[in-house]
């Protein structure tokens, strides 16, 4: 058991080193080969740090936790995916997954336990919103994925539990530290945040001047569908988030991903279409056509005929499309599914958002 006092050593930045070096009397530069194993390495644990002094080794391992998370349960799909559940140190749980696609293998990682926008088609909105997760959490994430691959990610989205803008410093903080080129060294071209629209953390991302992929999920042609299928998420108006994304996407020089989410007879008319076309056709964008992981209740996935139908109206409009395949079905993949069975539960505490 994992003694909760102790701080974790994954999170901390190159200066938190610093000055955890200088209160354990070691020299600064110290914490620079700290920083190396911890994030270029990816090596936790103290005492496999070799070229630390033996005394500095002896009290981190008394003083410190490696890594804030371990892994209670891994599934993996006929496609080839694999799902991690987490168990953090105060015994809450979340999720984290690897998709393969040819020589890419992307890490998908979550921002929060549970969520507090209660998307009516997401199976982490039953969960509740439980807490935010520290940048040591949702970098330790990577780190056991990685693990679990064999291998480094060559792209993280932030499209697990939670949303990510809501948790915005500790996922800038996170960010950092996965794209620093002396750290993990993810490009940031390879890095996405994925947000369900939340207008006030898009300003935040280019104020934090992180300069990574921005992806919105925006699953409907009118504020009216917003509403009934993202009803916490749609107090900004639609032609305002886009507005926003765009702004971002023309700061960034990075071109903005939206999401789309297929329901059938909700939001897959060939109205619905055209509509998107109209909101989409002036902005440097993609458009991921998603297909539904099923999680129960009155949502159905839209036929594949009418997905590609869907997805020809918008090409031949001259907008870039993606049909996004569903991945990991048989394992559950659909957000929040493999936490919610292994016991988190609603949190009493009230909803804050902002």
């Amino acid at each position: 058991m994992k003694d909760k006092s102790k701080q974790t050593l994954i999170g901390k930045s190159l200066r938190d080193l610093e000055q955890l070096a200088l209160q354990l009397n070691q020299p600064r530069f110290r914490a620079k080969q700290l920083y190396q194993w911890l994030y270029t390495r990816r090596q936790t644990d103290p005492q496999e740090m070799t070229n630390l002094a033996k005394e500095f080794r002896t009290l981190l391992a008394e003083s410190y936790i490696g890594m804030p998370l371990e892994v209670i349960n891994r599934c993996e799909g006929l496609d080839g995916s694999i799902k991690l559940l987490f168990k953090l140190n105060d015994g809450k749980l979340v999720e984290g997954v690897i998709i393969p696609e040819g020589l890419r293998l992307t890490a998908c990682l979550s921002s929060q336990v549970g969520c507090n926008l209660d998307c009516q088609f997401c199976a982490t909105a039953s969960l509740g919103f439980q807490r935010n997760l520290l940048p040591g959490e949702i970098v330790g994430q990577l780190i056991l994925l990685e693990n679990a691959a064999g291998r480094p990610m060559t792209n993280v989205v932030m499209m697990g539990m939670g949303e990510p803008l809501l948790n915005r410093d500790n996922l800038f903080d996170a960010v950092r530290l996965i794209t620093d080129p002396e750290g993990m060294a993810l490009s940031r071209h390879r890095f996405t945040i994925s947000t369900a629209g939340w207008l006030p953390g898009i300003i935040a991302m280019k104020d934090s001047g992180l300069r990574v992929k921005l992806a919105v999920s925006l699953n409907g042609t009118t504020d009216e569908q917003r509403g009934r299928l993202m009803p916490r998420a749609s107090r900004y108006p639609l032609t305002a988030i886009i507005e926003t994304a765009a702004a971002y996407a023309y700061w960034a020089d990075i071109r903005v991903q939206f999401g789309y989410l297929l329901l059938e007879g909700l939001n897959d008319s060939d109205d619905d279409a055209r509509r998107l076309v109209r909101l989409l056709r002036k902005i440097p964008c993609k458009v991921n056509v998603m297909e539904y992981n099923s999680i129960g209740g009155e949502f159905r996935r839209t036929t594949p005929e009418k997905t590609d139908h869907f997805a020809t109206l918008l090409r031949d409009a001259n907008i870039t499309v993606t049909v996004r395949t569903s991945r990991g079905g048989d394992i559950n993949a659909a957000c929040g599914q493999l936490a919610g069975k292994a016991g988190n539960s609603p949190s009493d505490a009230p909803i804050t958002i902002g």
